[in-house]
């Protein structure tokens, strides 16, 4: 209803003020982007970039017809579907392929020819061409499969690293799920028809805006419906949440910092995206003090169990002048914490295309790279063929997760990991020094601005560090589309 009520609008869905032309194979093939998308049915080609994120399959179904002549894809998916009626305010115009290629315009299958000739269709276009699209809220869109012992609710969602909250009531029925992301949480509430275990357990899908939210059945067996959906909203998220969270476990680093794993009070657990942090805070002599902290997983080398997935890890440094640090480092289990819920601007589809990641990290400036460095191995947009880490701390015993980087060495050939000291002992054999221009052409490969570019750069670590890590970058003719810093 609300892609009817787009269409109905008046607004100009075709991208081309509503006047229909005949488009050749060559000028099809230049809208294949997500954000200029054509397609070929049966003789009509449509704008489909305005239905992307009203497609029951998801973007990604849509995507793999854009640019081309997707009868025959049309055919075998969903032949039935009455597309014409669908797609008629999308209408560019005739698909006009070369002799003997593709659909042919004189088709009986077009079944659009009476669109094409009536005058008040083409009025309406006219009227509306300059009218801008105001797309309706969109509506977090879902698909429900069950076997005997398990159930799973499919979210299909605008980007490939959602922040999802997932929450589950006393009766181990009631099932809240919160989606945010582009600005907008979505939010899903369902009276499951039986109860479940929990934890449920949350799977990206790879290379995907798909997420699957798998439940297992207390009692096997098959469930007539999935449950009753109780609310579904969609609110703008223009504030950060805070949550009461309590000391789970502490797993020590080394000697001034350590890993807290957090817990929610209830049934609750939820994801950060990419890049993104939360905050903590506390009121010390009646004043408020946050700091921004980047979620880490448990290990980057062993599987995440159900369990670790509804804890938050913080790594934690103390600074002796660090008044939240200090407090936070000194927490014991069981102490109750305030969390916020994940921020960011961070989007990984900066990363489309490249194969080569190198990241440049100092202190504490390494966790936002732990997140950089799990996505890349496991849910990579492109084939990833390298991922480079470049370490900087003061001493040897500085360094972060030294065992836990090893082992990831060990584990994957694309990773690799280089060590720089600016005050080490005179038994290190690795790098020394402070970032300059020459360390980092050692690092990274030239950058010629008349080539595709495969290397993207990530940089975090202290104000100083990374405002003069950038200004090398562009000096050796990297733009700011081809790295990103993290704020320390």
């Amino acid at each position: 209803m609300d892609w009817i009520r787009l269409g109905n609008s008046g607004a100009d869905l075709t991208g081309v003020g509503g006047r229909l032309q005949d488009v050749g194979p060559e000028q099809l093939a230049q809208h294949c982007r997500r954000d200029d998308a054509w397609l070929a049915i049966r003789g009509n080609v449509y704008n489909v970039t305005p239905y992307m994120n009203f497609h029951p399959g998801g973007v990604e179904e849509l995507e793999r017809g854009i640019g081309t002549d997707a009868t025959k894809l049309f055919s075998q998916v969903h032949a039935w579907v009455n597309y014409d009626s669908i797609l008629k305010k999308c209408l560019v115009g005739r698909y006009r392929p070369r002799s003997g290629e593709g659909s042919s315009p004189t088709s009986p299958e077009v079944g659009l020819g009476v669109f094409l000739a009536t005058k008040e269709e083409k009025e309406k276009h006219n009227v509306g061409r300059n009218t801008p699209t105001q797309p309706p809220p969109r509506k977090l869109r879902y698909d429900w499969y069950e076997q005997e012992e398990r159930g799973s609710i499919v979210l299909y969602c605008q980007t490939q690293e959602p922040s999802v909250k997932v929450t589950l009531g006393e009766d181990n029925k009631d099932l809240l799920l919160l989606v945010c992301e582009k600005g907008e949480i979505q939010s899903l509430h369902i009276l499951l028809e039986n109860d479940i275990v929990w934890p449920p357990r949350l799977i990206q899908i790879p290379n995907s805006s798909k997420v699957e939210l798998q439940l297992k059945k207390s009692k096997p067996g098959h469930w007539k419906t999935f449950g009753h959906l109780l609310q579904e909203n969609n609110v703008p998220s223009t504030c950060l949440h805070y949550s009461k969270m309590k000391v789970n476990n502490i797993f020590s680093v080394n000697y001034n910092t350590k890993i807290l794993a957090l817990s929610y009070l209830d049934q609750t657990f939820s994801t950060t995206p990419v890049g993104h942090h939360v905050r903590v805070r506390n009121v010390f002599d009646g004043e408020e003090i946050e700091r921004c902290y980047t979620p880490i997983c448990k290990s980057m080398v062993e599987p995440q169990s159900e369990e670790d997935q509804t804890l938050i890890y913080l790594m934690v440094k103390k600074y002796e002048t660090g008044l939240l640090s200090s407090w936070l480092a000194s927490r014991s289990i069981d102490d109750i914490l305030e969390v916020s819920s994940p921020e960011g601007s961070f989007q990984t589809s900066c990363l489309i295309n490249r194969k080569e990641l190198y990241l440049f990290a100092a202190g504490t400036g390494f966790t936002p790279m732990v997140g950089v460095i799990n996505f890349a191995r496991k849910i990579v947009i492109g084939k990833c063929t390298k991922i480079s880490l470049t370490f900087f701390n003061r001493t040897e015993k500085d360094i972060l997760w030294k065992d836990e980087l090893e082992r990831l060495v060990q584990k994957d050939s694309r990773f690799t990991v280089s060590h720089v000291l600016s005050e080490a002992d005179e038994t290190w054999t690795g790098l020394r020094g402070r970032v300059d221009g020459e360390l980092l052409r050692s690092q990274l490969p030239s950058r010629n601005p008349q080539d595709e570019p495969k290397a993207f750069v990530f940089v975090c670590g202290p104000t100083a560090f990374t405002q003069l890590t950038g200004g090398l970058l562009t000096v050796m003719g990297y733009t700011n589309k081809d790295y990103h810093c993290f704020q320390g």
